[in-house]
């Protein structure tokens, strides 16, 4: 269940913002790679993409071999913020009397309930926020940050060198 994200989640849509940024790129990416880039513990990413591999449908494909690596199984903009975080954290569920899918556990007081109703709003709320943002989205949000950020300039005439005696 989940509505806070673990570093589970949090890494894996690392990953696949890192495969999303490198789709169209002629090679597969290999792990080593993606953690350099995401500062993340490979051991960790392995596994990471162990369940990205085996989920249904794929989310991610390997290639062996000295170019291998992992790319995405489709393009970016099919593969939806909602496919990873499920597969990675399991149903969204605010409350156990909001869980998607078949729930395997019922509250007692369900039938009773007055706050039900508010548990569902924010389960569905956050499932169609993260249906409604695919990886395509994030690259191309994070991409104009970077473009947006601004660039600073160091006059020459501002650097000053110290004397080889302040040494």
């Amino acid at each position: 269940m989940i509505l806070r994200v673990s570093t589970k989640g949090e890494y894996g849509v690392r990953l696949m913002v890192d495969l999303a940024r490198h789709y169209y790129s002629s090679r597969p990416r290999s792990l080593t790679d993606i953690a350099q880039a995401e500062q993340l513990s490979l051991a960790y990413l392995e596994q990471l993409v162990k369940l990205l591999r085996e989920a249904e449908p794929p989310l991610v494909a390997s290639t062996r071999g000295a170019h291998g690596g992992y790319r995405l199984s489709r393009p970016p903009e099919e593969i939806t913020m909602g496919e990873i975080v499920r597969v990675l954290e399991g149903p969204i569920a605010p409350m156990i009397c909001a869980t998607e899918g078949e729930m395997t556990q019922i509250c007692s007081l369900l039938d009773s309930c007055k706050t039900k109703f508010l548990w569902a709003r924010v389960r569905d709320a956050v499932a169609q926020t993260l249906d409604s943002i695919t990886l395509a989205d994030l690259v191309g949000a994070s991409e104009q940050e970077t473009q947006n950020a601004p660039t600073h300039f160091i006059s020459i005439s501002d650097i000053r060198v110290a004397p080889s005696s302040a040494l």
